[in-house]
């Protein structure tokens, strides 16, 4: 816009020297939204017009972010207080199901082995009093109460020992009295993060982040933020393609599996997740890429998102109709992206949009008419 302002001066200065008395003699005629130059104005050699295009196909091209697939990622914590004995993994290595990473020494599972132990000591002894009692009922020297109280007694030890056992379980101690707290891991796949060291007193109540995340990385996920003008060209089960920049000459597939039910209040986008199958371990977790979805079957105009500017909240194009005469129109576009705007209607295909110079056409038709909007603006 400077430079066509300096223009401007320029050209007017020039004309000063002719002899002609008009300064205003290069600058546009404006009415309404439409600007005319004369033919000869050194202006009009700066506004630089593209010829719009109808395209067969329209691609929506949108940033993506990789992420690990949360249905095949663990995020592993003991259940219990203790400190971390030795650590059997690193990053970077394999696991399978089950596979030991880490021994803990805790304290509660201590008393959680103590408190089995003794239930089942204590059922042994109610397993024989009551086999006694019921050898002497039997034989008529007691009564039949003494061998009900027995019977209940080994019921509720028989009980306590389940209850006990069950703990045990949970916590993911061993029936030995030991105070040891195995870490395993739940999945098949890869260390990608530990954040633990040897000698690590752990307390799960103070402690955010997980001491191992097991991963496989044959699945991703990759996040899409969707501009509220695209909330109806996504749905789940449909195939979308990423581009990586490593890998400048091949494209990935993806198949969405959730798409927002709300816009995010700042950004007013909307969140689309897809999941990819990385076979071949290329694509890494937190890697940015593109994620290109393909409109068939729409006869849509191309303008270059470099012409396009908003007022007031509306996306504004300027159009050259004649030589000299310049046009601003209102557009409702289709699909957007960092390079190009599809539009449906407001166009015809081979109008000729301005590419350099919009910003200042705009200036000259708010100076000249102030009170001019954006919502008046039309073909």
């Amino acid at each position: 816009m400077i430079g066509l302002l300096t223009i401007a001066i320029t050209a007017c200065s020039k004309h000063e020297e002719t002899g002609q008395s008009d300064i205003d003699a290069w600058l546009p005629k404006v009415k309404g939204n439409t600007l005319e130059f004369d033919k000869k104005s050194p202006i009009l050699q700066k506004i630089q017009t593209i010829k719009i295009v109808k395209g067969d196909k329209s691609v929506l091209k949108l940033p993506g972010h990789l992420v690990w697939d949360e249905d095949h990622t663990a995020r592993i914590s003991p259940p219990v207080s203790g400190r971390l004995q030795s650590i059997l993994v690193e990053v970077g290595a394999k696991v399978s199901t089950n596979q030991p990473l880490a021994y803990l020494n805790a304290p509660d599972i201590g008393v959680a082995q103590a408190d089995a132990a003794k239930a089942r000591i204590d059922l042994a002894q109610a397993e024989r009093n009551y086999a006694r009692n019921k050898e002497l009922a039997d034989a008529g020297i007691i009564a039949g109460k003494e061998l009900e109280l027995a019977n209940a007694e080994l019921s509720r030890m028989r009980e306590e020992a389940q209850r006990t056992t069950v703990r045990i379980k949970s916590l993911g101690g061993s029936s030995n009295i030991d105070q040891q707290y195995i870490m395993r891991s739940p999945i098949n796949g890869i260390v990608v993060e530990r954040n633990t060291t040897p000698g690590l007193e752990w307390n799960p109540g103070q402690n955010d982040k997980p001491l191992f995340i097991i991963s496989d990385p044959d699945y991703l996920w990759v996040w899409i933020d969707a501009p509220e003008a695209n909330l109806n060209d996504f749905r789940t089960g449909q195939i979308i393609e990423l581009g990586a920049e490593p890998f400048p000459n091949q494209t990935f597939q993806a198949t969405v599996d959730f798409v927002g039910d709300a816009l995010d209040p700042v950004t007013r986008t909307l969140k689309v997740r897809a999941k990819i199958h990385n076979a071949e371990h290329l694509l890494k977790s937190e890697m940015y890429v593109q994620a290109y979805l393909k409109k068939q079957n729409e006869q849509l105009l191309d303008i270059p998102a470099k012409a396009v500017f908003l007022k007031d909240g509306v996306q504004m194009v300027f159009v050259r109709t004649a030589d000299g005469i310049f046009q601003r129109r209102q557009i409702q576009p289709v699909t957007i992206n960092s390079d190009w705007v599809s539009i449906k209607d407001g166009l015809a295909n081979g109008d000729e949009v301005v590419l350099d110079g919009s910003i200042y056409l705009e200036k000259v038709i708010e100076e000249s008419n102030p009170n001019s909007s954006a919502e008046k603006s039309g073909a």
